[in-house]
């Protein structure tokens, strides 16, 4: 039996060992490729990041590419700036280009290499050196294309298609952006349409209409912000006349305030599918999202105050008669007397539902019935007061962080004291 244990122990090990070798033995053959597969070389021997300049020529004229401060920006047929992946990839693509040894025959038309149809490629790197390419069509088959070294051929078939990068337009490389606004530290926003204007300012308890306004829906302004952002060029409108889109004066004037700094943007003739526009980068077309941020209505937060629900730690309401004291504790809340309790989750469900009516004449607070106070550690809190009857129905409220009194209808204030105990 023993004898019989240690050979099922041999052949074991010996197995495993075969599996080994199996498994993790290189194997010649299949990493060499395809036997058959013509020979292929680099084209080129430099790296990506040495690039300093790039210049393409076809029969439509020149497009020259500069890179200062690590930068890339045009310079012919003009100054513009760039976006800066439509350089990059050129370079990088033609870092890591091969080409096959042996080249066609044929005429240097038929593969797109002639004067009328080839695309020039010539980069140049810091140390002085530069190189040249001529790059042709999109081979019929896998993603290659062809190229030749010189002038005069031959027709090589690259190892990827470089022609998709080269042949386009000045305004396909020419940044698109009017502006970079960084949505999370916007600040103060203009937006002057005629004699409509409207401004939006934000401090530590949310967005408010200008400087005594009332709130601001938070939730409409982060949408607009997040839309203006995105903002993109879909034409640009060189040599046009700014008078004869609109432009002197504007129409439209839109201004963002961020950590970055001011940044503007002038609107001027809109038509159903677009808008002119002054920009830094000159005058351009925006489609039918430049329209959309001229907006000076529907601001207003429908909302009684801003409910930040992970944030919050003590909630205190008094209501006429009632009032209660919840304390979150270990991720639930607690009452006064330390009892955890649904009641706050349900105080505060109420209070999400709630409407203010702020389109109501300007109110005073006689006198003060109820109070709301949502507290956010020792830094920040929210509240509300809440006075007297209207007559037209529910009660007056203000906004302990600013802004004009408002109006809380009656069916909201008694769902809120039904959530009390």
């Amino acid at each position: 039996m023993d004898r019989q244990n240690r050979l099922l122990t041999v052949l074991a090990t010996v197995l495993l060992v075969l599996v080994a070798i199996v498994v993790f033995a290189k194997k010649p053959e299949e990493d060499a490729g395809d036997p058959d597969a013509p020979a292929q070389r680099k084209l080129f021997s430099f790296e990506a990041d040495t690039v300093e300049s790039l210049t393409l020529v076809n029969a439509s004229g020149t497009l020259s590419f500069a890179k200062a401060d690590g930068a890339w920006k045009m310079t012919a047929p003009k100054e513009a700036a760039v976006e800066e992946r439509r350089v990059t990839e050129i370079v990088d693509r033609l870092a890591d280009l091969k080409v096959q040894e042996k080249g066609f025959d044929g005429a240097l038309a038929d593969f797109g290499l002639d004067d009328a149809a080839r695309v020039t490629v010539t980069v140049g790197t810091g140390d002085g050196t530069s190189l040249t390419l001529y790059v042709g069509r999109d081979a019929p088959v896998g993603y290659r294309g062809y190229v030749a070294e010189k002038a005069e051929g031959p027709a090589l078939l690259a190892s990827s298609r470089v022609g998709e990068l080269v042949k386009r337009t000045p305004d396909d490389f020419r940044a698109k952006e009017p502006w970079v606004v960084q949505t999370n530290s916007a600040r103060r926003i203009r937006i002057e349409d005629g004699g409509r204007v409207v401004v939006l300012r934000k401090d530590d308890h949310g967005w408010w209409l200008g400087d005594e306004g009332p709130r601001a829906s938070t939730e409409a302004v982060e949408e607009w912000v997040s839309r203006a952002s995105l903002l993109r060029a879909e034409s640009f409108l060189d040599g046009v006349d700014p008078a004869s889109v609109g432009l002197a004066p504007p129409a439209t004037i839109i201004v963002i305030e961020d950590e970055a700094g001011t940044h503007t943007l002038r609107l001027g003739t809109r038509d159903d599918a677009g808008v002119a526009a002054q920009t830094d980068a000159g005058l351009v077309r925006f489609g039918a999202d430049g329209i959309d941020l001229v907006k000076v209505d529907g601001w207003l937060a429908e909302g009684l105050l801003p409910i930040r629900r992970a944030q919050l730690d003590v909630v205190d309401v008094t209501l006429g008669s009632k009032s209660a004291r919840f304390t979150r504790a270990d991720g639930g809340w607690t009452d006064a007397n330390g009892a955890e309790t649904p009641i706050a989750d349900k105080l505060l469900a109420a209070l999400e539902a709630a409407k203010a009516d702020r389109t109501v004449e300007p109110v005073a607070l006689t006198q003060e019935w109820g109070r709301i106070t949502l507290s956010e550690g020792e830094s920040r809190s929210e509240g509300l007061t809440i006075g007297q009857e209207l007559p037209a129905g529910g009660r007056a409220a203000k906004d302990t962080a600013g802004g004009p009194a408002f109006r809380i209808p009656a069916e909201d204030l008694a769902a809120l004291a039904a959530a009390l105990p």
